[in-house]
């Protein structure tokens, strides 16, 4: 099959159910002051992905670049279905 074909399947376009948010699953079990500012952290488009990640790796919680940007975006499955 080429490209045509592929653009002429549907099923080539359906979203993938993604498995559960690892950044969702930090932050709920967060103390309630952390989760606050770890928040207020990845609402601030200033700050970029790997800084939040460095200071989290530091502390423990290894989470990917790549992850928290999804969730940041709103692309996670969890913030997606709000």
């Amino acid at each position: 099959m080429g490209l045509l074909d592929d653009l002429k399947n549907d099923d080539n376009f359906v979203d993938k159910p993604r498995s559960w948010c690892s950044t969702c699953t930090l932050l709920e079990n967060l103390p309630p002051e952390e989760r606050k500012l770890l928040t207020a952290k990845m609402d601030d488009k200033s700050i970029s992905h790997s800084s939040i990640s460095k200071v989290l790796k530091a502390n423990g919680f290894d989470l990917a670049t790549g992850t928290l940007g999804r969730h940041r975006r709103g692309e996670c499955q969890r913030v997606a279905k709000r």
